[in-house]
């Protein structure tokens, strides 16, 4: 065979096969629009909840943060209180002398200390 015998059976081949491979016919192509139909409502479904979990999600952690950072800052404004209250008093102790002013500034250590030990109960979550 020559090569010119050999392109033309191969063309003729190529023809017969071409022709077994037709279109789908009108049911099936409705069968594939319809299961491609039902899994794309399918994955936007499962999409919609997905993002629906991750927005709750987000929601409670923020919540929390927010609060957890109110308690946090309700706590360092009762230890800056404290703190003021203290120096004040500290001041007041100076005008006294000898035991009189030990016990004074005695006194306003143990407040300072109560006072900080009060905010942190009231404000600092326990693990």
């Amino acid at each position: 065979m020559t090569i010119r015998n050999i392109v033309a059976v191969l063309g003729v081949a190529s023809l017969v096969l071409l022709a077994g491979c037709g279109r789908e016919t009108t049911t099936q192509t409705g069968k594939d629009v319809s299961e491609a139909r039902q899994e794309a409502t399918k994955d936007t479904t499962d999409a919609r909840g997905d993002a629906a979990t991750k927005l709750a999600d987000a929601k409670r952690d923020a919540s929390k943060d927010v609060a957890d950072t109110a308690a946090e800052g309700a706590y360092d404004v009762a230890v800056a209180d404290a703190e003021a209250s203290h120096k004040i008093a500290i001041e007041q102790c100076e005008t006294l002398t000898g035991d009189a002013r030990d016990s004074c500034k005695g006194s306003a250590d143990k407040d300072l200390a109560s006072a900080k030990d009060s905010a942190a109960s009231r404000y600092k979550s326990t693990p």
